[in-house]
């Protein structure tokens, strides 16, 4: 359906379409809303009469335009009162925390390390920055600190693999490891 975007006209009608993710799922429910200003299209599932229902919030952006498929008529919906510009950038400010915020707790995941690694790095984020180089999980001394002013830990993670130029702070961390792999081995 080339040239097809969401819009108003699509509320009442059932949809079906998968999203660009790519992991082919496939979404099908009646188009309850569809907000221009926002590009967000609310689905409408698994009803249940008239009153219980499941709603889907999605971005128009996300659909794959050449899975969508439209039946039914539309039904105009109730007039929604404007949103005023404030609350527009409100919620825009809201969507890009959340996202951040995933994102950040995406950072937080060691790529190719192992479970008893992941652990010992969840434990030392409780109490001190840290992050991962790869491998290894550098701990920070203060926000913004440049890696080498830090701790890096090497697998396998053990206290003798500590290294670090402020002695004060290896020794905190040597420390902090050790309660942590004691925890992780109870």
């Amino acid at each position: 359906m080339a040239g097809l975007q969401p819009s108003p006209d699509w509320c009442g009608k059932e949809l079906t379409c998968c999203l660009k993710a790519g992991n082919d799922e496939q979404i099908r429910g009646e188009v309850f809303a569809f907000d221009v200003a926002t590009d967000t299209l609310v689905l409408k599932e698994n009803a249940v009469g008239q009153h219980l229902a499941t709603y889907r919030l999605l971005k128009g952006e996300s659909l794959d335009l050449s899975t969508v498929a439209l039946r039914g008529t539309t039904v105009v919906p109730e007039p929604v009162p404007p949103v005023s510009q404030a609350t527009l950038d409100r919620i825009r400010e809201k969507e890009e925390q959340a996202v951040a915020k995933e994102l950040a707790k995406g950072a937080m995941i060691g790529e190719n390390v192992s479970r008893e690694a992941q652990l010992l790095f969840n434990g030392l984020a409780k109490t001190m920055r840290c992050k991962w180089d790869k491998q290894d999980i550098l701990v920070l001394l203060e926000p913004g600190d440049r890696p080498e002013s830090g701790v890096r830990i090497s697998s396998p993670y053990t206290v003798d693999l500590v290294q670090g130029r402020n002695e004060e702070f290896v020794a905190r961390v040597k420390k902090v490891l050790e309660g942590e792999r004691a925890r992780i081995s109870a």
